[in-house]
């Protein structure tokens, strides 16, 4: 097997429900295929560089996995027909990976990243903003 990502791109106003359609969609063909799935991240909506069927925003999907040759074009040839997707492309990150190696990728994909509320702030003493001098350039 080899490791791929994909990168798509749908229509920005998609519901929960289109959306959820489109993953199992997926998901259904990577079953078929006997691909594995490490992760598929949703970037959200952002702004396009420039309009793709007059959309200027579209919402961003990686989807990272280990497949044989037989899923990629089956799971491009979906990605085409479907009129949600946008845009998409296709791209061959290594050669092969083992089966440890995909669990220990989805292993390492599963750890979430702190949110921002989780965030650890940094001490108070150790912000140095400070005010600007009074007038006359001297500080009181």
């Amino acid at each position: 097997m080899r490791r791929y990502e994909t990168i798509f791109i749908t229509h920005p106003e998609l519901t929960e429900e289109e959306l959820s359609q489109l993953k199992e969609k997926i998901l259904s063909i990577l079953n078929q295929f006997k691909g594995d799935l490490i992760k598929l991240d949703d970037w959200g909506v952002k702004k396009l560089t420039f309009e793709i069927r007059k959309n200027s925003r579209g919402r961003f999907f990686l989807m990272d996995y280990a497949a044989g040759k037989d899923l990629i074009r089956e799971l491009e040839r979906n990605l085409r027909l479907n009129d949600r997707v946008l845009r998409f492309q296709t791209v061959r990150t290594s050669e092969e990976v083992t089966p440890e190696a995909i669990k220990t990728l989805k292993e390492s994909a599963s750890v979430e990243k702190p949110k921002a509320s989780e965030r650890i702030e940094p001490p108070p003493s150790a912000k140095v903003a400070q005010a600007p001098p009074a007038e006359g350039g001297e500080k009181e």
